[in-house]
């Protein structure tokens, strides 16, 4: 990562200020500053960022790095007027839950046999130890992959690389090219990686069968770790 962090925009956000503090060891700042310019200039051209900045980082908000069990890699935010809450795959209860994420409730089905949550809230998962992290993590509305601009993925696999440097025994959920683009950058002696294509409506045949949820469970017993708790109830 780049030590020489551009000149602040006037209208950047502060993107720093709202790290939890436990993972702010974690972060690139100078790397983040050039997200900050670019958003800025978001602003200055009168264009809507979501999710709101309290939100952006959300995932990191609801599981402290020592707790880390699973990292789910997304893409970015979704692109839906108000929906995008912080975490990779999870919308607010009141939003309708997307495709992708109705074919990863309809595999859980049939993998371990939970019937599919009533929201499309991912909350139980970070909860339970979950990172939910996306490789941006901001969009404009109704643009997928407008802030791909902003060069997020220097703040998010940098976080991911030092995670996995420091920390033991995480199994790595790489849906779709994408995500396992990313996983192949980090050092991964010690963890466990489970693959399999992106439930994303257009690619579900491919996805469907994957059985990710009993995978993860059987990486996390490799690791003398307990299953992990997939209710979402």
């Amino acid at each position: 990562m780049t030590d020489d962090a551009p000149t602040p925009h006037p209208n950047a956000p502060d993107l720093a200020g709202v790290v939890p503090p436990a993972w702010r060891p974690y972060v690139d700042l100078p790397a983040l500053r050039h997200v900050e310019t670019f958003l800025g200039g978001e602003v200055e051209a009168g264009r809507r960022i979501q999710p709101l900045r309290a939100q952006v980082f959300r995932a990191l908000e609801l599981v402290a790095p020592q707790d880390v069990r699973i990292v789910l890699c997304g893409q970015d935010p979704y692109p839906g007027l108000g929906v995008p809450m912080g975490m990779a795959f999870s919308v607010p209860p009141d939003a309708p839950v997307p495709g992708s994420l109705k074919n990863l409730f309809a595999e859980l089905q049939d993998d371990l046999g939970i019937p599919p949550a009533s929201t499309g809230d991912l909350t139980p998962w970070a909860a339970h130890g979950m990172l939910l992290l996306n490789a941006s993590l901001t969009v404009r509305p109704g643009e997928p992959g407008s802030h791909n601009g902003a060069k997020w993925p220097a703040v998010t696999l940098e976080l991911l690389r030092r995670l996995a440097s420091e920390r033991e025994g995480i199994v790595f959920l790489a849906l779709g090219r994408a995500a396992q683009n990313v996983i192949a950058k980090l050092p991964t002696d010690g963890h466990r990686v489970v693959e399999a294509a992106h439930p994303s409506p257009m690619s579900v045949a491919a996805f469907r069968g994957s059985r990710i949820f009993s995978r993860t469970d059987a990486a996390l017993a490799e690791l003398g770790q307990p299953a992990f708790d997939w209710s979402l109830g």
